[in-house]
């Protein structure tokens, strides 16, 4: 397996951490965090792309799926705190070389106090780390 969700999760946490003092950042996925305001990403998805592997018999490239969530809980403005916090993690994803295919948003149903955004992001990656977007 091609695996270089270390360096993609350092690569956004350290940038999240720079930017938006006091954010917890980790790296697997909660329903709900015990801190806020919180970011996570979770490598989601990570299968041999065997279109485009040689003859080798070792695998090349991966196609990987990543996870993002933000939340805020701030008594005003949380929706303004996680697309802030949201805008600095997806710039990083993009600079990777990921694909974001979805963004939602779900203020909780029955904890209305929770403001969260989700994102999902695609990339095809070589056994060297570079990343290629879909």
């Amino acid at each position: 397996m091609i695996d270089y969700a270390n360096t993609v999760f350092t690569t956004v946490a350290t940038a999240v951490r720079d930017n938006h003092i006091g954010v917890t950042v980790i790296g697997e996925y909660v329903r709900k965090p015990s801190k806020f305001p919180t970011v996570t990403l979770d490598e989601i998805s990570n299968v041999m792309v065997d279109y485009l592997e040689d003859s080798s018999n070792e695998e090349t490239y991966a196609g990987l799926t990543y996870r993002l969530q933000v939340f805020s809980n701030n008594t005003s403005g949380k929706k303004a705190e996680a697309r802030a916090i949201f805008a600095t993690a997806d710039k990083v994803m993009l600079g990777l070389g990921f694909r974001r295919v979805t963004y939602t948003t779900t203020p909780e149903i029955y904890e209305s106090t929770i403001y969260s955004i989700t994102a999902t992001y695609e990339a095809v990656i070589d056994a060297n780390g570079v990343i290629y977007a879909q």
